[in-house]
């Protein structure tokens, strides 16, 4: 049971976003104009979701594929995942500062790249790209979202860019 436990900690299962970007890197089959299209390779589960640890305001988004394989390019990774740091501004609303990714890959075609990680710009850069837009970051971050409805089992949100996501505990 999750007594007194805080509402967004723990592990959470995407159920259904109208972000077409949520799971865009599972995509690798090309349409006709040999575009990468929506489609996710035949034989590829996807499995969406992210870990919160509310102690210490993190959260990991990841992306996870099995099926296929990663030598015929049907799955471009293993996994990938991205840590964000998470701010309460209000009661509904969430501060997102991201900070760092890694991505696993057994089928990469170097050591270097089967698990690798990279950074994104700190807080403080964001914080100016906001000021510069003329945006209060205290008020309106760069990235954020508001809780729209939780209990002890569904979750959905929305996004500053007005993106909606639902969630189940996993």
């Amino acid at each position: 049971t999750r007594i007194n436990a805080p509402p967004l900690n723990g592990p959470w299962k995407l159920l259904f976003t109208n972000a077409k970007d949520a799971e865009a890197p599972a995509r690798t089959e090309k349409n006709n104009d040999k575009k990468f299209g929506d489609e996710v390779a035949q034989g590829v589960q996807v499995k969406t979701g992210q870990r919160i640890t509310a102690s210490n305001g993190e959260c990991v988004n990841y992306i996870q594929l099995s099926g296929g394989d990663t030598e015929s390019g049907k799955r471009p990774f293993d996994q990938l995942e991205i840590t964000i740091q998470m701010t309460p501004l209000s009661d509904t609303r969430v501060r997102l500062d991201f900070r760092k990714g890694r991505v696993l890959n057994g089928g990469a075609p170097l050591d270097f790249f089967k698990d690798f990680t990279f950074n994104f710009p700190p807080p403080s850069f964001n914080d100016l790209v906001a000021r510069l837009r003329g945006m209060d970051p205290s008020v309106e971050p760069q990235a954020y979202f508001d809780i729209l409805y939780i209990d002890e089992e569904i979750r959905a949100h929305r996004t500053g860019e007005g993106k909606i996501f639902v969630q189940r505990r996993d």
